[in-house]
């Protein structure tokens, strides 16, 4: 999704399948043709069972994790259960269309397991979508044609892991504001899973 005609660097990807929610993202951060990180983390653990990604900003990605960590963190203390994955959505949803005048440059997935695992995609002003799989970035496009090849809902986890970091490789690989690794969330009923995969120097730009 791309709003205002802005293309929000870097490239976030969510993968459900029956077993669980992948969500992989490159490190990169960009400023005006410049490379100034190359270890950034756009992949955030929000509960034992949520997680949530973003691609756009830095400083807005930083600022909604935090909101969204606080958020539940209270949701579990007064309901004594951890927030859904939808109910997540929901409120990011909300949060982001509060700034509809001046809204966050990013974009997000959600992705958890609750009696089920869940994918929803948010746009800058908080327009909600569930979906099986999705890209967001710069790199989006590169991706989902990766994806779109081989995804099937019922495919083993390790496979879509690997399905994962291949799309956000073939991004890296044409996309100048995507690069130097990526970072995966595997999301099961047991709770969440991170890697990480360096690049070799030849392969980074």
């Amino acid at each position: 999704m791309v709003v205002l005609g802005a293309v929000l660097p870097g490239t976030v990807i969510g993968i459900k399948t029956s077993s669980g929610v992948v969500l992989a993202g490159e490190k990169r951060m960009t400023y005006d043709g410049f490379i100034l990180s190359k270890s950034v983390r756009k992949l955030f653990p929000i509960t034992e069972h949520t997680a949530v990604g973003f691609a756009g900003l830095t400083g807005d990605m930083n600022f909604l994790y935090r909101v969204l960590k606080t958020e539940a963190k209270n949701y579990e203390l007064e309901h004594g259960r951890e927030i859904k994955t939808r109910s997540l959505a929901k409120l990011l949803s909300i949060i982001l269309y509060s700034y509809k005048l001046f809204p966050m440059l990013t974009e997000a997935v959600v992705g958890g397991f609750d009696e089920a695992p869940s994918l929803f995609v948010l746009d800058a002003v908080g327009s909600l979508l569930e979906e099986r799989y999705t890209a967001l970035g710069s790199g989006s496009q590169l991706a989902l044609s990766i994806i779109e090849q081989s995804y099937r809902e019922d495919m083993p986890l390790e496979e879509a892991k690997n399905l994962a970091v291949k799309a956000v490789l073939a991004a890296i690989e044409r996309d100048v504001l995507s690069g130097d690794g990526v970072d995966v969330l595997v999301i099961t009923r047991e709770g969440i899973k991170s890697e990480e995969h360096l690049l070799a120097r030849s392969t980074t730009r």
